[in-house]
């Protein structure tokens, strides 16, 4: 994890901590005040994450009691819709979580959050430029602070693969292909409860990644630049045509063979029927619990395979999750209790034990120090990592913008469906993108 925690040099330091305290002469609610103060920090995630957050709460209105930080949790579903709104109103809490995405398209590549450049109390020595360029917008503004890198990981099962001779996963499509093939032999045309499934996809990002890491690693092609799509139609439909293998092969199931629900609860992979599974590594964590009896030993990690023998197989990557201390707390003057708080938060070292990995493994420069002291990211998270670092493919800041997923989406699901074929699909794939881009 070296060059995501390196040390930017004792000049650039102080130059970070000078331009954060030159913004103290704007009025605001100061910590050392006193006075009462509350600020709302909002995010999502599961219960492990709203119960390791609360602690951290608890414990920073222990050692500031003058201070009350209101909570405002819940599920994924829906939060970018009430973000949107409150962006809308100026009524945004004063520090929210963000993903990645978002960041750079809520306002056309503008911030539309604080600037961390200049927020006060924020140490941006933390951060290592990796991770500050994830979150640095087009206008050249820091829109937010980085947790740390995530990218897809395949998580396989290892007991399927000993039953087929395999000591290690696959390491190109080819050989992928043959193995699901193999896997399927007896499965029937819908899943009644015992077909078995090489590759079993969670959710609806998991084939679009798949393509666009096919169409990368094939072409050393991204997705966008300028305002062009970089991907040739060509170049789409031979990933296409991948994914048609794996299709046709039994190594993915058929929509008519796919049970819902689509995530980490389907049966297929929770009875052990789903021999592998491409999730974030920062979500490592889903797939695990939900596999069987959820012993972490029965599984393995492992990235995309290669599209031939000798070709590449580079991650798309992107920052796990983004904190950002919002304007309208800037407007409301609570941003020096808000960029306090969020400092603290990924600094304190009692924090930082009670949160652990419950937002992925932390790479902040204490985070990191931290977690090498206390070994809380080992296991498969640690090592999928691992994998992510050796292996770097940048992911585009507009790759999961909904106004281009959208186009992508429909074009995988009427090429599972049979409505449309490779080089359709590969044409609806490019040039909606490019008219959503205009």
């Amino acid at each position: 994890m070296k060059k995501f925690v390196v040390f930017i040099g004792l000049l650039l330091a102080a130059m970070f901590v000078l331009s954060a305290c030159g913004s103290d002469d704007a009025g605001g609610i100061r910590v050392s005040d006193g006075e009462e103060a509350e600020i709302t920090f909002r995010w999502w995630g599961g219960d492990a994450r709203h119960n390791a957050t609360l602690e951290a709460i608890a414990l920073f209105e222990d050692r500031y009691p003058h201070i009350t930080v209101n909570a405002e949790f819940g599920a994924f579903g829906g939060f970018l819709e009430q973000l949107t709104m409150d962006l809308a109103g100026g009524t945004e809490p004063d520090i929210v979580q963000s993903n990645f995405a978002w960041v750079h398209s809520l306002g056309n590549g503008q911030n539309v959050f604080a600037n961390h450049l200049y927020l006060p109390y924020l140490d941006l020595t933390e951060w290592s430029p990796e991770l500050r360029s994830f979150t640095t917008t087009a206008d050249g503004q820091l829109s937010g602070v980085s947790h740390g890198i995530t990218g897809r990981v395949i998580i396989y099962s290892r007991d399927m693969l000993a039953q087929h001779g395999l000591s290690a996963f696959p390491a190109t499509f080819d050989e992928w292909i043959a193995l699901g093939e193999r896997i399927s032999a007896d499965n029937t045309a819908i899943d009644t409860g015992a077909n078995r499934y090489a590759f079993f996809p969670l959710g609806d990002q998991t084939l679009d990644i798949v393509l666009m890491t096919i169409i990368l690693n094939e072409f050393n092609v991204n997705l966008q630049s300028d305002g062009r799509i970089l991907p040739t139609i060509d170049q789409v439909e031979y990933a296409f045509n991948v994914l048609g293998r794996m299709i046709d092969s039994g190594t993915i199931p058929t929509m008519q063979q796919q049970e819902a629900p689509h995530d980490a609860t389907n049966p297929v992979w929770m009875q052990g029927r789903g021999g592998s599974v491409f999730e974030w590594v920062g979500n490592i964590g889903l797939p695990i619990g939900n596999f069987l009896d959820g012993n972490e030993a029965d599984l393995g990690v492992a990235l995309l395979p290669a599209t031939r023998a000798g070709g590449t197989q580079n991650s798309m990557q992107r920052t796990s999750l983004v904190h950002a201390v919002t304007q309208a707390s800037v407007e409301r003057g609570t941003h020096y209790i808000a960029s306090y708080f969020l400092n603290w938060f990924y600094t304190d070292e009692g924090a930082l034990r009670l949160l652990g990995n419950q937002f992925g493994i932390p790479l902040s420069r204490t985070a990191a120090r931290i977690s090498a002291e206390e070994g809380n990211t080992r296991g498969l998270q640690l090592a999928g990592l691992h994998l992510l670092e050796a292996n770097v493919g940048d992911m585009c800041h507009l790759f999961e913008d909904p106004s281009l997923r959208d186009p992508r989406f429909f074009a995988i699901d009427a090429f599972r469906y049979g409505q449309m074929n490779a080089r359709q699909a590969a044409e609806h794939w490019v040039n909606e993108q490019q008219a959503a881009l205009r």
